[in-house]
C-alpha cells in the first residue's frame, strides 16, 4: 500500500501532461503512485502518459470511454490502492514537497482531510500573463473536528459570510488538499459528472466531510493553477448557468440534511451573487470577442439576473458588507443595469 495515490484525469494536454506529470515523479514523498486516466483524448496525450509510464513503475495508465473528469476520477479510485488520496489536474503542477507536507500533517493530527492553498499561475479571469497570485486558507494549522465546526467546514467550502474577501472561504477545489482513502471506499463515495452540474470537486467534498471525525487546515501553497484557455474551468460555456442552477440545488439537498437553513442559506446566497457575477463576466468577454450583438448580450444577462433565486439571493443579501468591487457589481446585477456591468468588465479586463 502506497502512502498517496494520485490521480491526473487526463483529455487532450499533449502541451502540458509532461510537466504535471513530472512534477508528480520528483515529489520528496517516493512512496506514491500515480493513476493517469485518458478521456479518449484525440492528440497524443495517451501515447505521452504511456512513454512516461514505462520510466517509472509508480506510474500506471488507464485509458476509457470519454466521459469528463468526474468519471475518469472515478475510475481511478475503483484501482487506487493508496492510503490517502490526492487529485491533480493535467494542466496543473505542484511544488515537490506538497504530498510529504499534506501526508504528514494527516498523520500528525491523525486527519482525514487535509487542506492547503494554490498558487494562481497567469493569475485568474482578469489578471495578467506572467501573474502569480499565491492563497492560503487558513493562518495557522486549523483544526475542524466537532460536529458544528465540520459542518462550518461545509459551508465555507461553498460560500462566506459577508464580511470575507473571498466568495469561498475555504476554496471548493479538491486538488489542493489530501483525502483518507478509507473513508472514501467506506462510504463508496464518487464523483458527479461536470457534463451535469457545476463543481463537482465541491460536491464530493461535502459528502466526503459529511462521513470524517477530522479535517486539518495548514498555512501552505503547493498546488500551481495554471490558466490556459482550454481548461474545463476557464473556457466559456452557454450552459453554466443551467448548470450552476442544478449545482446549487444540490447543495441545499446536502446542507438541509443536517444544517439549520438560517445558517446555511447566506452561505449559498454569497455563493450564488459570485457565480452570476462570474457568469456575467463571461458572458461580456464572449460576446466581445466574438461580436455578439449587444442585444443579444443583454437577453443573456436578463435570464440571469431576473431569475428567481438571483432576485431573492441579492434582495435579502447584506450587499452593502462586500468588498468594493464585488459590491458595485452586485448592485449592477440587482439592479439590472446591463451596460453598467458590461463596462466594469471592460474596465476590469
Amino acid at each position: 500500500m502506497p502512502k498517496v495515490s494520485i490521480i491526473v484525469p487526463v483529455y487532450n494536454v499533449e502541451e502540458y501532461i509532461e510537466r504535471c506529470v513530472n512534477s508528480l515523479i520528483n515529489q520528496t514523498l517516493t512512496d506514491i503512485e500515480i493513476i493517469l486516466v485518458d478521456d479518449s483524448s484525440t492528440d497524443s496525450s495517451l501515447e505521452i502518459c504511456k512513454k512516461m509510464a514505462l520510466e517509472d513503475p509508480r506510474i500506471k495508465v488507464i485509458h476509457k470511454v470519454n466521459e469528463g473528469a468526474g468519471m475518469a476520477r472515478n475510475s481511478a479510485l475503483e484501482i487506487a490502492t493508496g492510503e490517502y488520496i490526492g487529485f491533480v489536474d493535467s494542466d496543473d503542477y505542484i511544488e515537490p514537497d506538497m504530498f510529504k507536507s499534506l501526508y504528514e500533517i494527516a498523520e500528525k493530527y491523525s486527519s482525514d482531510l487535509v487542506m492547503s492553498g494554490v498558487i494562481f499561475v497567469d493569475g485568474n479571469m482578469f489578471s495578467q500573463e506572467g501573474d502569480h497570485i499565491r492563497k492560503t486558507y487558513f493562518d495557522k494549522d486549523t483544526h475542524f473536528e466537532t460536529e458544528e465546526d465540520l459542518n462550518k467546514l461545509k459551508m465555507g467550502i461553498i460560500g462566506a459570510l459577508p464580511e470575507d474577501i473571498d466568495d469561498s472561504k475555504y476554496g471548493m477545489s479538491i486538488w489542493k488538499n489530501l483525502f483518507r482513502h478509507e473513508i472514501i471506499r467506506r462510504n463508496n463515495l464518487v464523483f458527479q459528472s461536470e457534463r451535469e452540474m457545476l463543481s463537482e470537486d465541491a460536491l464530493f467534498m461535502i459528502d466526503f466531510i459529511s462521513h470524517i471525525k477530522r479535517a486539518t487546515g495548514i498555512n501552505e501553497a503547493f498546488y500551481n493553477y495554471c490558466r490556459n484557455g482550454e481548461s474545463i474551468s476557464k473556457s466559456y460555456k452557454k450552459d453554466r448557468f443551467e448548470k450552476s442552477l442544478i449545482f446549487a440545488n444540490e447543495v441545499e439537498k446536502r446542507f438541509k440534511k443536517d444544517i439549520d437553513k438560517k445558517e446555511y442559506q447566506i452561505y449559498i446566497y454569497r455563493f450564488w451573487q459570485a457565480m452570476c457575477r462570474v457568469i456575467c463576466s463571461q458572458e461580456i468577454m464572449h460576446a466581445m470577442d466574438n461580436s455578439v450583438k449587444y442585444c443579444e448580450l443583454k437577453k443573456r444577462l436578463k435570464t440571469i439576473c431576473t431569475h428567481s433565486l438571483t432576485v431573492e439571493a441579492l434582495r435579502v443579501y447584506p450587499i452593502s458588507k462586500l468588498p468594493l468591487k464585488q459590491k458595485v457589481f452586485a448592485y449592477g446585477i440587482r439592479y439590472k443595469l446591463y451596460y453598467l456591468l458590461k463596462i466594469l468588465v471592460m474596465l476590469r479586463r
